[in-house]
């Protein structure tokens, strides 16, 4: 009987597993057949109504929630700007990472009005996605609050976002927060040894470009001159005397 059961368990763990899974509806979706109903027909490709996409939208729907702010955009008028906000954060919230463009664009609008309310989720949602990784929302977040618009300015917290931002590989972050360090900000004075992190990170860039900008600045901080850049590959000799371009590497997989 042993033996049976142990053939039995290697058999389930070899079994082939499912390539896709049950989409965990949000609940207010998952509990009204009216909802299910309509975001199956907008999964199918059907023009949903604006009051159906934002029914959609206001239940979570990620998807329904890009494509009604969208829309608000696309009206061209200032007194959508915040309702095209909005649903744009719910997108980035709900996982529609191809929204944080758009939502960075039209919380930064100037002709736009915010509530104090819809502010506070817009920076929780731009928060969020920064703490997950992203550096377009660590940057982005970043300078809002340097610049103290929408949000009210806090230099500390927007130090600790372009950080965030640099780790994840924003070359431009660094050099920005360097130069927070170094310049000092409003009620901050300068403290140059602050900016050897950003300094660092910003060096182990492979742009020469970035490297050269922050070799530069890294001769203005205590203990600067011992910092180097990241060696770069040399160029090929036979490369470089050929006048035929190389040529493309294989890639894995298909392309997209």
């Amino acid at each position: 009987m042993r033996n049976l059961l142990h053939i039995g368990l290697v058999l389930a763990l070899l079994a082939p597993v499912p390539v896709w899974a049950e989409v965990v509806l949000p609940p207010a979706i998952s509990g009204s057949p009216s909802l299910k109903a309509l975001r199956k027909s907008m999964l199918a490709g059907k023009e949903l109504s604006d009051v159906q996409l934002r029914s959609l939208a206001d239940a979570g729907e990620g998807l329904a929630a890009a494509r009604f702010a969208k829309r608000l955009e696309e009206r061209n008028d200032p007194a959508f700007v915040d309702d095209a906000a909005h649903y744009y954060s719910i997108a980035v919230y709900q996982g529609r990472d191809f929204a944080l463009p758009r939502l960075l664009a039209t919380v930064t609008d100037t002709k736009a009005e915010f509530g104090p309310a819809r502010l506070r989720n817009i920076r929780g949602v731009l928060d969020r996605a920064a703490r997950r990784g992203d550096a377009r929302a660590a940057a982005g977040l970043a300078r809002m609050l340097m610049q103290g618009a929408p949000f009210e300015t806090d230099i500390p917290k927007a130090r600790e976002l372009l950080l965030l931002a640099a780790q994840a590989g924003d070359e431009k972050a660094a050099m920005e927060l360097a130069l927070s360090h170094i310049q000092g900000e409003l009620g901050l004075p300068p403290d140059p040894a602050a900016a050897r992190p950003a300094l660092e990170l910003a060096l182990a860039s492979p742009d020469p470009g970035v490297q050269a900008m922050a070799l530069a600045l890294s001769r203005q901080i205590p203990g600067g001159e011992a910092l180097q850049p990241a060696s770069l590959p040399a160029a090929s000799p036979d490369l470089a005397s050929s006048k035929r371009p190389p040529l493309r590497p294989t890639l894995e997989g298909a392309a997209p």
